[in-house]
């Protein structure tokens, strides 16, 4: 980790172990940033956004910091290796920071009277640091954040402007205040018709409610980023996960991030989003798609329905129950997450529609569908017609992200024999779809 010292503005790298106390900058970047090639050239204070760095040092020093690292001129940009590293570890060393300052070149803070205060917090409501992709994390990430404005006076800390916050960015204060306290309930044991919250409630170590795949992206839905292949890697570090970049893949970055979550968790929140479009694939194209998934909640499944999914060349194995719903209107698969409302918790379903023997789409996905009432089926064993806290135990489809199989054995008007069924996981990302297939489709609908 390369860290500029506070008093000389030099660099030093240093490793893991020896890495000392540092302050952070987190800030929207401007047209002249001063980078570390300036830096390594001498012609760093040329650059307009040099004072920018300056002013970072010359508070991280007034508090005691000697080290500081800010993402303009502590990275060096010209090599992807260390691109690579610095991005896939950024969440982890905003994390580690002392503190981090927030410079918000927009924002005009005066506290005079009350008609100023207010006029200032509605700036600080407006400013474009709330929309971007890469100052999520840095919101997030560190315990300490500290708010400043254009003229580097202080604003106040994420704690002091907490509700402020949330409100901005439909983020719960719980999961960016690392010592909040968690006021919201018990972990539930009751059954599936409980108010409130769902059973078998995720909890973290730290006892407080651990967001779902789906709450996370909802976070990102509405940021914007100056590259595609950026909204997927400003994420890393929400999620956990670590790939390599390849700029110039586009949005297919997206779909490799979910790739790499669903290797960490097991959570079918992932699966939890709208689109406008009548048919998609299994998996959402941009975080915009998880815009209307902030109260989506995992439901930890039970132990005898723990099997792994995971997209491979295989396909991607689902342990879920489904209804069938008739030869043409295909299969409605129940996931294990849903959403708490005024009748208790209800878990969310999927619509799935055959268009030709063992190839399926996704569809009816304009919004988020809640279970209804009924017996939901075993597939293998359709004789049964079990309540819905035994059917789950020993339910499950294969869905595949290709686009044909070899020996197709199951016609589509057989649906109570399935066990396995044929998925499009990537329909986004193909120009258009076989006229043949789409028309099939549509004679479906």
């Amino acid at each position: 980790m390369r860290l500029i010292n506070t008093t000389t503005l030099e660099f030093h790298e240093f490793f893991d172990r020896d890495i000392p106390e540092y302050a952070i900058l987190s800030h929207r970047w401007g047209s002249d940033e001063a980078s570390f090639q300036d830096f390594e050239k001498g012609v760093q204070q040329s650059r307009g956004g040099f004072a920018k760095i300056e002013q970072c040092c010359n508070l991280a020093l007034k508090d005691c910091y000697e080290w500081a690292w800010i993402d303009t001129c502590c990275i060096d940009k010209k090599s992807s290796a260390e691109l690579t590293e610095a991005i896939n570890s950024m969440y982890n060393w905003y994390g580690r920071a002392k503190v981090c300052y927030v410079y918000l070149n927009d924002v005009a803070w005066e506290k005079g009277t009350s008609e100023s205060l207010q006029a200032s917090m509605d700036g600080f409501r407006e400013s474009s640091w709330f929309t971007r992709g890469w100052t999520l994390q840095e919101l997030l990430a560190p315990p300490s954040v500290s708010f400043l404005d254009q003229n580097w006076q202080y604003i106040g800390t994420k704690d002091d402007l907490a509700r402020e916050i949330s409100e901005i960015t439909g983020i719960d204060t719980q999961y960016f205040l690392p010592d909040a306290e968690n006021k919201i309930h018990e972990p539930c044991t009751k059954a599936p018709d409980c108010r409130g919250h769902p059973p078998r409630y995720k909890y973290i170590t730290s006892g407080k409610l651990e967001p779902s795949v789906a709450t996370r992206m909802s976070w990102a839905s509405k940021r914007q980023i100056s590259r595609i292949e950026d909204m997927a890697y400003c994420l890393l570090g929400i999620f956990d996960v670590n790939m390599p970049l390849l700029y110039g893949e586009g949005p297919k970055a997206f779909l490799r991030l979910q790739y790499e979550i669903m290797k960490q968790t097991s959570d079918d929140s992932i699966f939890a989003w709208t689109a406008d479009q009548e048919v998609t694939g299994v998996l959402a194209y941009w975080p915009s798609n998880f815009a209307s998934s902030r109260y989506v909640h995992e439901q930890a499944p039970l132990e005898t329905r723990r099997r792994p999914y995971a997209m491979t060349n295989q396909g991607l194995h689902l342990p879920i129950t489904w209804r069938a719903r008739g030869p043409k209107r295909g299969l409605r698969v129940m996931l294990d997450c849903g959403i708490c409302g005024p009748q208790g918790f209800k878990n969310i379903v999927l619509c799935f529609k055959p268009v030709i023997p063992e190839l399926w789409f996704r569809v009816h996905t304009y919004q988020i569908e809640t279970m209804e009432e009924g017996p939901w089926h075993n597939p293998l064993d359709p004789s049964k017609s079990n309540p819905i806290q035994d059917v789950r135990t020993s339910n499950h489809i294969k869905a595949r992200s290709v686009r044909k199989m070899e020996d197709p054995r199951t016609q589509a008007d057989q649906l109570s024999e399935l066990s396995e069924i044929t998925v499009m996981a990537d329909w986004w990302y193909g120009e258009e779809p076989p006229g043949r297939i789409y028309d099939s489709l549509k004679n479906k609908t």
